[in-house]
């Protein structure tokens, strides 16, 4: 059927509960059948989907208001498809031009609506023929999203991607700063490759996840299944090739870091120094404590409260710090699933020797020296 606006007005609702995955299984096959009918159909979906998942960046750590979303992306997408018609009508000079610029008016939507544009890469898309969408996810918050070759990304909040809105050329290459796990699908004349702080990740389809967070001066990879080679700037270009349930750290400045299992002349210190433009790979690790941000289960094995802490503002949009240096060491396991902030501040506080006391969105972390001695004692015994 060749729909008309009033057509796409009725759409709407059913297809805002289809995204939403709140959509019953009679609406569902409406949807789909619907998509299938015409290209036109599909075009309409894909904008509007789009347009859905940008709106749901901007909730507050609180949650996602739906009522408020969908008053923000029903603005947002008239508009922007008001403006997406008249671009329509520049596709034959596009093409002329090799896609040298972008309607102006469109342009200026796109950055202020969803902060997708910079001047950099509207720069780099008018050079290179590609657009580029770029998601800037806040802290307390996680995006999904499907690029236009079917591989799948989570981002962790705090996280930017960059992606071409289509990949063209001999390579599908994607800019990270921050954490995502990636499923990639695998086809065989176009490599992807990620680029982030200081390596490139070649991927031959498979799953990882990578942690590059600029205040942190390290990018970590762990690959899950599949293969990925990790390539190094410097000039020598140094290619490692990772196994499933490796991680390969690649340090930006030189670090200490705790003895890597197996090598016994390091494990005789307490620490060992990694130069700067270093890779240190680690085998038969489990990825599902490293992966597991994504999930409804948050699962932590072993980790010390100084580390945990740094993710725990991300998760919840906080701040926090200690009055003791000593009390990062303490090591907490469990799994987290919806609990609130303060939730998790009073199992850390009954599990170890620490209280803690929060002011508006900041967090201390005290010792509790009633309860040291106690602790102490049961941990001897």
């Amino acid at each position: 059927m060749k729909a008309n606006n009033f057509e796409y007005q009725e759409m709407d609702e059913i297809l805002i509960k289809y995204i939403s995955l709140s959509a019953t299984d009679e609406e569902r096959d409406y949807v789909l059948n619907w998509i299938k009918e015409s290209n036109e159909n599909l075009k309409y979906y894909e904008r509007f989907r789009k347009f859905y998942q940008i709106s749901k960046l901007t909730q507050i750590p609180s949650g996602y208001n739906k009522t408020e979303g969908w008053n923000r992306v029903k603005a947002g997408y008239y508009k922007a498809r008001f403006l997406m018609s008249a671009e329509e009508k520049q596709e034959m000079l596009r093409k002329v031009i090799r896609r040298i610029a972008i309607p102006a008016a469109a342009a200026v939507f796109i950055a202020f609506f969803a902060g997708i544009w910079t001047s950099d890469y509207r720069k780099d898309s008018q050079l290179s023929g590609t657009i580029y969408n770029e998601i800037s996810v806040p802290m307390g918050a996680k995006s999904q999203l499907t690029l236009s070759d079917g591989s799948k990304i989570w981002l962790n909040a705090g996280s930017k991607f960059r992606y071409p809105s289509i990949f063209s050329g001999e390579t599908r290459e994607v800019f990270l700063e921050g954490e995502a796990y990636f499923d990639v699908k695998h086809i065989d004349d176009k490599l992807f490759v990620v680029r982030t702080s200081g390596i490139s990740i070649k991927v031959y389809g498979t799953q990882f996840n990578v942690k590059s967070y600029p205040e942190e001066n390290k990018v970590t990879t762990t690959l899950v299944n599949g293969s990925v080679a990790i390539e190094t700037p410097d000039k020598t270009k140094s290619i490692i090739y990772l196994k499933p349930k490796e991680t390969a750290t690649y340090y930006l400045k030189e670090s200490k870091i705790k003895p890597i299992e197996g090598n016994s002349k390091k494990n005789n210190k307490e620490v060992q120094t990694v130069p700067a433009k270093e890779i240190v790979v680690i085998p038969k690790i489990d990825p599902v404590p490293v992966v597991s941000w994504k999930d409804s289960k948050w699962v932590i094995v072993s980790e010390e409260l100084g580390d945990l802490a740094v993710k725990l503002e991300r998760r919840y949009n906080a701040k926090i710090s200690f009055d003791k240096e000593q009390l990062k060491k303490y090591k907490f396991s469990g799994t987290l699933t919806t609990e609130t902030f303060e939730q998790v501040l009073k199992v850390i506080q009954l599990s170890a020797p620490i209280n803690f006391s929060i002011q508006n969105n900041n967090v201390i972390f005290y010792e509790d020296q009633a309860y040291r001695k106690k602790y102490d004692k049961m941990i001897l015994k």
